[in-house]
């Protein structure tokens, strides 16, 4: 796994099994010999990049529904001429950066208004030309930095009823556990540990109930927009500068 997928992907889907490992770890279980050979079975077995996967098309999947919903992906939005709201000078900057260093024109007003879908899909392909060109790390870390920030509240949010049922299912097991050591085992149930192991997972459900939402990803996505943009006025000056004397023709 590259960095993007360990922060993006594998985090999130960690996140979601947190509840499990602090309940497991508190009530001294994680060294049982049964937990540690199903741990060491599944990361043989390549457990984190099948976990990985499932949360990547999770957030895949929630992102076309909020996409929709916002009326489409904040980088088009920060290219259509007909979107209300816009900077027009720092919008036609961007607009004749990605025409320049893409070589597609990007649609007039009316060509927007005549046909809003194909519009949207000529900017769609535009920006796709950039994301290829600035995936160099070392140059554009910002652009990296805020694709990572993306996908990471995108996946999280896209996961969240996974994360919010395990947390509950954990809290749970462990309030049966301590009823249990009361009635049937007779021993003491409000112990130390049983008490962090409860107060741990709680805050671990606490945190999936406030942590992921539309709003945070929609915040995300739109500084990744703008980094995106900003990157792709930097190639065009690039491939604008004159030649160096002396260069061969």
């Amino acid at each position: 796994m590259d960095d993007y997928e360990r922060r993006a992907r594998l985090a999130p889907g960690l996140l979601a099994l947190l509840p499990v490992s602090v309940a497991l770890a508190v009530l001294g279980l994680s060294k049982a010999p049964v937990v540690v050979s199903v741990l060491t079975a599944l990361s043989l077995a390549g457990g984190p990049v099948v976990l990985a996967e499932l949360v990547r098309h999770q957030g895949r999947k929630v992102q076309e529904v909020l996409w929709a919903s916002w009326g489409g992906s904040p980088t088009i939005q920060k290219l259509r001429l007909r979107q209300d709201g816009q900077n027009s000078l720092q919008r036609e900057t961007w607009r004749k950066a990605v025409s320049f260093v893409t070589g597609i024109e990007l649609p007039s007003v009316r060509s927007e208004r005549a046909n809003p879908v194909k519009a949207d899909e000529t900017i769609e392909v535009a920006v796709g030309q950039i994301r290829s060109l600035t995936r160099d790390e070392v140059k554009f870390p910002l652009v990296r930095a805020e694709n990572r920030s993306y996908g990471f509240h995108r996946n999280l949010y896209g996961i969240r009823w996974t994360g919010r049922i395990t947390g509950l299912l954990v809290v749970l097991g462990v309030l049966m556990y301590i009823v249990w050591l009361a009635n049937v085992d007779h021993q003491s149930a409000l112990t130390l540990v049983n008490t962090l192991a409860l107060l741990s997972t709680v805050a671990c459900l606490v945190i999936w109930c406030v942590l992921p939402s539309p709003a945070r990803m929609q915040n995300a996505a739109e500084r990744y927009a703008y980094e995106l943009l900003q990157a792709a006025v930097v190639l065009a000056a690039e491939k604008a500068e004159p030649a160096p004397e002396g260069a061969a023709q």
